[in-house]
């Protein structure tokens, strides 16, 4: 599994921030009753590859499963 790679300096991790937390809100400008937290991991997420978001999905619905056993 591909991971993302971290930002290489706190300057390129603080443009990121600022590009998401941009993102996030005009999302919300657009739905007033979304949860800020959501929106902003959900944006986080879509970052990521699709197969890379499966198998982490994957992984915890196996946790839940067996927690509920």
């Amino acid at each position: 599994m591909r991971q993302r790679q971290p930002a290489t300096s706190p300057s390129q991790a603080r443009r990121w921030a600022i590009r998401l937390t941009a993102r996030v809100e005009q999302v919300l400008a657009a739905h007033p009753e979304a949860d800020r937290d959501n929106v902003r991991l959900t944006l986080i997420l879509l970052e990521q590859p699709p197969l890379e978001r499966l198998q982490r999905s994957l992984i915890r619905g196996r946790a839940t499963a067996l927690r509920r056993k």
